[in-house]
């Protein structure tokens, strides 16, 4: 027998013991699908079939929101940090498997996303700046990952740019702002980037020449 044969009868298999358990009232369709998702995970680890590790992920995603919604009284909204955190896993294995560099910038960002959105529904003040900061981490991390090797710096620049931004959003915060110190760092901080700027341009033009 063919290994993709034995692999798609097992599945089968599986696939309608849980529908059987679900027609028995055992189990409810929510369950099934995250059972399913779970098995699908499992078979990709031992035989490395993508397609049954990516329609798992997908399965886990949906059924571990409707399992959320059932069981948790909150009110807080997690359908979006699930996806974009399920759907920046596989760009990750994507990447892994097949080595493509724009799987691992999509899987990366889409990860800083989900979790900036997580921490924006949980905090309510200002969290702007810890967007910026999070795509600063994932920009170093793709950086690491996929380009140092290379030498290839313009995801570490962004990483570096995205970092400043991060702390200018932070000194601009109007629940720091109130703070008298906090103000005159948010002044501060500003002249001290434009003078280093300058700097930097002046010793570029000097080397020049």
């Amino acid at each position: 027998m063919k290994k993709a044969n034995y692999s798609l009868g097992v599945v089968l298999i599986f696939i309608g013991l849980m529908f059987l358990l679900m027609n028995l009232n055992v189990l409810t369709f929510d369950w099934l699908l995250f059972i399913l998702a779970i098995g699908l995970i499992v078979w990709d680890l031992k035989n490395g079939n993508t397609v049954y590790l990516i329609a798992g992920l997908l399965l886990l995603g949906i059924s571990s929101v409707a399992l959320i919604d059932e069981y948790l009284l909150t009110t807080i909204s997690l359908k979006s940090f699930i996806y974009q955190l399920i759907f920046g896993i596989i760009s990750l294995v994507m990447y892994k498997r097949h080595g493509n560099k724009g799987f691992l910038v999509l899987g990366t960002l889409l990860s800083a996303i989900s979790f900036y959105g997580l921490i924006e529904e949980i905090v309510r003040t200002d969290v702007n700046w810890i967007r910026f900061l999070l795509f600063s981490i994932a920009f170093f991390i793709i950086y690491a990952i996929g380009y140092k090797r290379e030498n290839i710096e313009w995801p570490k620049h962004i990483s570096i740019i995205m970092l400043i931004t991060s702390m200018i959003s932070l000194l601009g915060s109007k629940d720091l702002l109130r703070v008298g110190l906090w103000k005159f760092m948010s002044y501060l901080i500003p002249i001290v980037i434009i003078l280093l700027g300058i700097r930097i341009i002046t010793n570029g033009i000097r080397e020049s020449k």
